[in-house]
């Protein structure tokens, strides 16, 4: 094992030696496969799938234990553990954070950054591994302001992605800068600041409905932070559906979609949100993708009681 090299890993899940496609396939790579400093914490793992002509990569960059608490700051006393157990779902619930990078003709697309190396983050190990050069990607998009989101944006102060424009939401961007200097959010927003003014003139704000690359459009999904935003994919008559943060659980935050979280900047916002968004992909059947449910985080959802069931797919 202490020989396994990126091209045994690459055989050893069924592509060839100059890195064919990977798809509809699952990685898990050994620990000896790590690279670019990634903590041996952080095993890595990746999936694999197309969308029309896109060619769609799910990378995992953590997975950690929360306090289920945290999924229902206005539900009734034990009414989180009613249904985590419902679900024969244990607790503590384990959280996976999964970035999606998106490669659309001559676009390569990462939408989120995980937590970044220093903080045990596997995305860009993960990219090594799969061969994609930091300075190929063209396009880095950041979908709101958390650290689990934005905080390997930067790597030891500069730019993880030289090459790339930065895309931010112009309403994210209102709110941080309005943020005041005793918010409790002001270390968030100082991160926030600090890629901001490494991005320069590469740092592109964006609206909401709005096609800002190939394929993908701007959804306004605020209420977990006041600029959070979702993004529609589609692709030769295909689409699918990015929902971020605006369930943070598979389980709980769909079952009781009116239940806010301990992260809702505004939480009944956020449940108006998740209304519609997860609302409208079970009318029309749409494929989704979430950053917090379990790996790969793809699927479809249905209406069902008084929220929405999750049907994992690969």
């Amino acid at each position: 094992m202490n020989s396994f090299s990126r091209r045994d890993m690459l055989k050893f899940l069924g592509v060839g030696a100059l890195g064919s496609a990977l798809i509809g396939r699952i990685g898990f790579a050994p620990q000896a496969a790590r690279a670019q400093g990634a903590p041996a914490a952080t095993p890595i793992a990746f999936f694999r799938f197309t969308l029309g002509a896109m060619e769609l990569t799910v990378i995992r960059d953590a997975a950690r234990q929360q306090d289920p608490s945290v999924l229902g700051r206005n539900a009734p006393e034990g009414g989180v553990a009613e249904v985590l157990k419902a679900n024969n779902v244990p607790a503590p619930i384990t959280t996976t954070f999964n970035v999606l990078v998106a490669r659309n003709g001559d676009k390569t697309m990462v939408f989120d950054t995980g937590f970044g190396v220093a903080a045990g983050g596997a995305l860009l190990a993960t990219l090594a591994l799969l061969g994609i050069e930091r300075e190929s990607v063209t396009d880095l998009v950041l979908t709101h302001l958390h650290p689990d989101h934005v905080s390997g944006a930067l790597t030891d102060g500069a730019l993880t992605f030289p090459n790339a424009t930065y895309h931010y939401s112009q309403a994210e961007f209102d709110f941080v800068n309005g943020l005041p200097a005793d918010s409790p959010l002001a270390g968030v927003a100082a991160t926030n600041k600090a890629i901001f003014e490494a991005a320069g003139d590469k740092l592109k704000l964006y609206a909401p409905d709005t096609e800002i690359l190939p394929g993908v459009t701007t959804i306004a999904a605020y209420g977990h932070t006041l600029g959070h935003t979702a993004f529609r994919f589609e692709s030769e008559g295909q689409q699918m559906l990015h929902a971020v943060d605006t369930a943070l659980n598979s389980v709980v935050s769909l079952a009781r979609p009116d239940w806010h979280t301990a992260f809702d900047v505004n939480g009944a916002l956020a449940a108006e949100t998740r209304r519609r968004i997860f609302g409208e992909a079970a009318r029309n059947g749409t494929r989704i993708f979430a950053y917090h449910f379990p790996f790969p985080g793809t699927g479809f959802v249905v209406a069902e009681g008084e929220g929405f069931r999750f049907i994992p797919i690969m």
